[in-house]
């Protein structure tokens, strides 16, 4: 006869057995968000709607909040992440092992439920996350963009007008180099907390002709992680979930003014790269200060050089010619810089910064810089009958 089995045994197993009602909801919420989001993506009505009368200010008012702390609340959410994420798998890595261990020693253990388990909540973890970066910013890829809010459209040039506005830029370029500290080395270096202090209301010059960018900013701070950064090719971030600008200051300084004007797009919502490129030189180069001017006319530059290079070689060669020594000396630290860094930490930050892009139907946005040059050519080059 069996020994009989008292009412606190049976309380004691019945408790044992976990409701698999959390795990649905932790993975059911956000998955059901994502679908939906899928299914509403491509009405710019109610995405529009979304972006400016919901996550705009949100982002807006906690950004605000962050703007008191001295510190950047992005970066610590980044360490908690990394070091939370980092925790969850190890320590799923050690329940797993440590069950199979048991198991081969007898002990009525099952390390595939365990497994399980700990893959659910890596996995509504991350749903969480996708979710939220999602409603907080990848919706604005499919809400209007800056060229369809302020109707400056991209217009396509011949190599002789690339050509033409390159060479513009080029005596931009020459002009303004003069204007702006320079090491011993003669490449420009400048004062990072001077720059950052000056970097609000650098948009206001632009606010009448394209009155879409008169909304609220905060200022852009350094990153702490900018050696990281420049570890994984990146020259500034915008973190939706607190709506803080970040710059990488650990790059060379002659594009970190224009950096700067670029990271304060993306606070406008502006989404697309190559807009936030185009805005970058265009605000910089309506700016009262010389740093933010020289700046913005390198970006432009740099940009349209490219473009000029792929169309004409000879024509770029013979503008490239024309750019005096201070300007050659800036161009030269930049490439040496980012030659250091070329590595497969930088490709795979690359790639699966396109990946994810990607998955908001954004094709090749770390190279996607066409559009910038259409821009540039739309608001610079003169029109038939001006």
């Amino acid at each position: 006869m069996g020994r009989p089995k008292t009412i606190y045994e049976e309380i004691t197993r019945g408790a044992a057995k976990p409701s698999p009602l959390p795990y649905v909801l932790s993975i059911g919420l956000p998955a059901g968000f994502l679908a939906i989001f899928r299914l509403i993506c491509h009405d710019s009505a109610l995405v529009n709607r979304f972006v400016w009368q919901v996550t705009t200010p949100i982002k807006h008012g906690i950004s605000r909040l962050c703007a008191l702390l001295p510190f950047n609340v992005a970066e610590i959410c980044w360490t908690v992440g990394v070091l939370g994420s980092l925790a969850l798998v190890g320590s799923s890595l050690f329940v797993v092992l440590r069950s199979l261990v048991y198991r081969l020693q007898g002990r009525q253990t099952h390390p595939l439920g365990l497994f399980v388990k700990r893959g659910l909540v890596i996995l509504a973890v991350a749903l969480w996350i996708y979710a939220g970066y999602t409603a907080m910013w990848g919706v604005n890829y499919y809400a209007d963009t800056f060229s369809q809010r302020s109707g400056l459209e991209g217009r396509r040039t011949t190599a002789a007008e690339l050509a033409a506005l390159l060479d513009d830029f080029a005596g931009r370029c020459n002009d303004l180099s003069g204007e702006v500290p320079r090491g011993e080395d003669g490449v420009y270096r400048g004062d990072i907390p001077a720059l950052f202090a000056k970097a609000g209301g650098q948009y206001v010059n632009l606010y009448e002709q394209f009155p879409c960018l008169n909304l609220d900013e905060t200022p852009p701070r350094p990153m702490f992680y900018s050696p990281i950064m420049s570890a994984i090719g990146f020259t500034g971030f915008y973190f939706p979930f607190t709506g803080e600008s970040l710059v990488n200051v650990h790059a060379p300084y002659c594009l970190v003014p224009a950096t700067i004007l670029h990271e304060l797009a993306h606070q406008r919502n502006v989404a697309l790269e190559d807009e936030a490129n185009f805005l970058a030189v265009a605000v910089g180069l309506s700016s009262d200060d010389p740093e933010f001017r020289y700046s913005a006319a390198l970006m432009g530059y740099i940009h349209l050089s490219n473009a000029l290079y792929r169309a004409d070689r000879t024509a770029w060669k013979e503008i490239d010619g024309k750019l005096n020594d201070a300007v050659r000396a800036d161009l030269r630290d930049n490439n040496a810089f980012w030659a250091k860094y070329e590595s497969p930490a930088s490709d795979a930050a690359e790639a699966v910064y396109t990946s994810f892009a990607r998955s908001y139907e954004q094709e090749d946005i770390m190279r996607s810089y066409g559009a910038c040059v259409d821009l540039l050519a739309a608001y610079y080059l003169p029109q038939e009958g001006d």
